[in-house]
């Protein structure tokens, strides 16, 4: 065991008590002698002698059994709070007043770690309670995104193999360019489900690390969000140094966390926001996300980046997984690199993300 402050004080406290109940013990142990020599005076008659020492040694057992008693008593106490604590029954803070028995003074940091512990548990309780509800909610809602753009495809399918109607070459095209939409936005979903179930792995993220030109991965990006239906006149503004910058990672995911910040800040502000990214290089390459949309208040800031927690900061449906934003921030994390957001309701919003910056050496 790893001694430290705490440990050494109650280690030095148990020290002294033990010395001070000896020296206890000792006295009382010692009071018939010394009345039988100073007090009563007596020559050393055999009555006397084993009168004396059978109470001596019967004072000496008294005194064991209340310090093993003075010991042991809060020892029973400790027990059965652990016991309570091991079967989820949570502990109630007590008035400091219970520390009035010198016995459990003795083991006061013991009693203030197992009021710790509680609380924590608790803790832990209420928030897998809250996780656990909101995983229960995201699952009927990605069950939700998946049968909206399966619909779609079924629904398309038949109707270009119904031998009812003749289709247009034309209607043949938008019916297959629906399918299409509809087939890539689910593999974004699987995608999302696929990176959220390596993320529980004990490894995390694997990626492959090679040379990448930063500003051009995201002109990449923003140009595909742009491009997007539901942009709704939005418009995107790319501001920063012209020279190349690189960082060591996967494209890939990179281009899926930026893709992810983008498409939230689209999908959650009304149309005609203006979304600026800036990136320059200072010891770390620095890329800012900003909108002047609707902002966000200090309860969606503070579970942006959980699993599962879809946003509830627009009215329209977000038709997304509610991992988007937390697998950004993994895979930020993953590059070794951090991501942090700033919001005000009616302000916008203002995501900085920072990698390490690749130099030739």
């Amino acid at each position: 065991m790893k001694i430290n402050f705490i440990n050494g004080k109650l280690i030095v406290r148990f020290t002294l008590n033990f010395i001070l109940h000896q020296i206890l013990l000792f006295l009382f142990a010692s009071l018939p002698a010394v009345f039988y020599i100073v007090v009563l005076k007596q020559p050393m008659e055999p009555f006397i002698v084993n009168l004396t020492t059978g109470i001596i040694i019967t004072a000496y057992l008294l005194y064991c059994l209340f310090y093993g008693y003075y010991i042991a008593r809060p020892m029973a106490d400790i027990l059965v709070k652990i016991r309570k604590l091991s079967s989820g029954e949570y502990l109630i803070s007590v008035n400091k007043k219970r520390f009035r028995s010198p016995s459990n003074r003795l083991y006061r940091e013991v009693y203030a770690n197992l009021e710790s512990l509680s609380v924590t548990l608790q803790e832990n309780e209420r928030k897998r309670k809250e996780f656990e509800q909101l995983r229960q909610e995201w699952a009927a809602g990605v069950t939700h995104d998946l049968k909206t753009p399966l619909s779609y495809i079924s629904g398309y399918t038949d109707m270009l193999l119904s031998e009812e109607h003749e289709w247009s070459a034309d209607e043949k095209k938008e019916f297959l360019k629906l399918i299409r939409d509809k087939s890539t936005h689910m593999e974004e979903l699987i995608n999302d489900l696929g990176i959220a179930f390596r993320m529980d792995q004990a490894y995390g993220i694997e990626y492959s690390s090679q040379r990448i030109e930063l500003v051009e991965l995201i002109r990449r990006v923003v140009a595909e969000t742009a491009n997007m239906p539901s942009v709704k006149d939005n418009t995107f503004e790319i501001l920063g140094e012209e020279e190349s910058l690189y960082v060591m990672g996967d494209a890939g995911l990179l281009k899926r966390a930026f893709s992810n910040l983008l498409v939230n800040a689209v999908v959650h502000n009304p149309a005609g926001t203006e979304i600026t990214i800036q990136v320059y290089s200072n010891t770390h390459i620095e890329m800012q996300i900003t909108d002047n949309g609707k902002g966000m208040d200090e309860q969606s800031i503070s579970h942006l980046f959980d699993r599962y927690y879809r946003g509830t900061t627009t009215d329209v449906p977000t038709g997304g997984t509610g991992l988007g934003m937390a697998i950004a921030k993994q895979v930020v994390t993953a590059h070794q690199g951090t991501i942090d957001i700033k919001s005000k309701i009616g302000h916008g919003t203002s995501v900085t993300i920072r990698l390490p910056a690749y130099r030739n050496k």
